[in-house]
């Protein structure tokens, strides 16, 4: 009986390990599409650092959803679309990347707040 106790310890054992290299290699691999699309960038080749970067991004890479945000918000590589910039960023933000919260304080500040718009001018024959 003990002998049994000892093969499905080992197996539950083995099985927990496997999970833990499975995630492990998944952000190495993450990290490895993120290095791959920094390099892409440095070289001009905006295209396919996208392409490295949404793979990363897609791995939960904070660095990544935070790179391919940008592109997304200038339109560099990728066609703009500033809504999938904003939700790109904020995932980055989220996972305590400094430049995504950042650059989400910054959207916010530039967005002019109500209170400033300019009020319709009142005609002065409408106060009788």
């Amino acid at each position: 009986m003990k002998i049994i106790n000892i093969i499905v310890r080992a197996g539950v054992f083995s099985v927990c390990t496997s999970l833990g290299l499975l995630s492990l290699s998944s952000q190495v691999h993450a990290t490895t599409d993120l290095e791959q699309g920094l390099q892409a960038q440095s070289n001009g080749e905006l295209v396919s650092a996208a392409k490295y970067f949404q793979t990363a991004a897609e791995s939960g890479n904070s660095e990544g959803q935070y790179q391919l945000g940008l592109l997304y918000a200038q339109g560099i590589g990728i066609e703009a679309d500033f809504a999938k910039a904003k939700i790109l960023i904020q995932k980055a933000a989220d996972q305590g990347h400094i430049l995504a919260t950042e650059w989400l304080g910054l959207q916010n500040l530039s967005a002019a707040p109500a209170w400033e718009e300019e009020e319709e001018e009142e005609d002065p024959e409408d106060d009788c």
